[in-house]
């Protein structure tokens, strides 16, 4: 599935002179994720990028639900941001160490700088 999928990007970038969005999500394979990621960081244009990470702490913190649609989230930052495709690159760079070292599945509350405003509850450990 992976090579047909590449194969696909492979035929639209050597096919294409204008890249889109909109183009993009035409191609067999890429999601809403993957088209922002090129968008933002392969062609260096204001696109939010939304993963899992994005989704859990911003959850957490009670601004989105981790059901929130893709589009609905990445409306959410693009209206609260500058459109400034080094400060979404930042941005997201950020979201994604703070998951990894402390907001993760099981997340690691104790030394979270956000702790103070985060509104998950961890289980006890009993």
């Amino acid at each position: 599935m992976k090579a047909r999928k590449l194969k696909a990007l492979a035929r639209y970038f050597e096919s294409t002179e204008t890249i889109t969005r909109e183009s993009l999500l035409a191609v067999h394979g890429i999601g809403p994720e993957t088209a922002d990621s090129i968008i933002l960081y392969g062609l260096g244009e204001p696109s939010f990028v939304v993963d899992a990470y994005t989704r859990r702490i911003f959850s957490r913190l009670g601004s989105l639900k981790e059901t929130d649609r893709y589009e609905e989230v990445k409306r959410y930052f693009e209206s609260r941001l500058p459109a400034d495709p080094a400060l979404f690159g930042e941005y997201h760079a950020l979201i994604v160490e703070h998951a990894k070292r402390f907001c993760r599945k099981r997340p690691l509350c104790e030394g979270c700088p956000l702790r103070e405003i985060c509104l998950f509850e961890p289980a006890d450990s009993d």
